[in-house]
């Protein structure tokens, strides 16, 4: 019998037409968002499904959404949880959860909201005119850090016997740039940081690390953080080595994807170089950004 396995994450996990009906999703058979990615085997979480063995139980990614909220659609929320189950109500054998980089593109849920962002729970906080979001209140690490550990809780008491493995988060390299283009203090706090938290929540809450930052490697992605078809075969690469120890393709990462953090500005609020801050936050620092020379 194959294993059945579920996803969870963001934007970067969902496909139209397999993402939970209902769900915000950012990839489709049409291409809108010109990736190249068309079709749900082209995505990293099928790859790893087919490299594994397995067979699909259900997709709750939801795109926008960040793992702190009040409500759904936030990672933390019970009702997200329930969209790990099969169309039956089966449990998976094994969960992918790749999420957190809202979190860390939000700096917290209240920003979230206060922003007005379509993926942001409803109700709770009214949307403020002209709300342009700067550096991650005191506090926000450790409410990220809280709501990942709630998280898993929810997802372990919808398939208790699952083995829950959470991905770190990567650094994605703006398609065509031949150096490092990601902002990593994008609201004064490390991605470091926020993987640090991924990985004592796992560790705590007794689930799996696919440690896929530990490789050190960017992803190409369309627009600094959506994987193109290639972004989307480096992550399940990634994934792969990381669940299943076998070695990395390499020929998937030149020399060059070698992820370099070469600014020490201790966030990116208010720097030229970041391409936004704001409310349509952007992971893309301009300050070294040519282009590569096979484009």
């Amino acid at each position: 019998m194959m294993k059945r396995i579920s996803v969870f994450g963001d934007s970067i996990s969902t496909f139209e037409g397999v993402t939970a009906a209902g769900n915000r999703c950012y990839y489709d058979s049409v291409d809108t968002n010109g990736t190249g990615v068309a079709q749900p085997q082209d995505t990293w979480w099928m790859q790893v499904i087919d490299a594994l063995g397995g067979e699909l139980c259900a997709n709750g990614s939801f795109s926008g959404s960040m793992v702190e909220g009040a409500a759904f659609p936030a990672g933390c929320s019970q009702e997200r949880a329930r969209q790990i189950l099969g169309p039956q109500g089966e449990a998976p054998d094994l969960v992918l959860v790749f999420i957190g980089i809202n979190d860390y593109g939000w700096g917290g849920a209240e920003a979230q909201a206060r922003g007005g962002s379509e993926a942001a729970p409803s109700g709770f906080e009214e949307v403020e005119e002209g709300y342009i979001p700067g550096v991650a209140p005191a506090g926000a690490l450790q409410g990220f850090a809280q709501a990942y550990g709630e998280m898993l809780e929810n997802i372990q008491a919808q398939a208790p016997g699952a083995e829950v493995w959470c991905l770190t988060l990567l650094p994605g390299r703006l398609k065509g740039s031949s150096g490092s283009s990601f902002c990593y203090r994008l609201r004064g706090i490390d991605l470091s940081e926020y993987n640090e938290a991924i990985r004592s929540a796992a560790q705590a809450k007794g689930c799996q690390v696919a440690d896929i930052a530990a490789f050190s490697l960017d992803y190409e992605a369309s627009d600094g953080t959506h994987p193109t078809l290639q972004g989307m075969e480096q992550i399940a690469a990634l994934t792969t080595a990381a669940i299943t120890g076998r070695p990395l393709e390499a020929d998937l990462f030149p020399g060059s994807l070698a992820s370099q953090d070469l600014c020490r500005e201790p966030s990116c609020i208010g720097c030229p170089h970041a391409r936004s801050t704001g409310v349509k936050w952007s992971c893309v620092c301009e300050r070294d950004l040519t282009p590569s020379p096979l484009q």
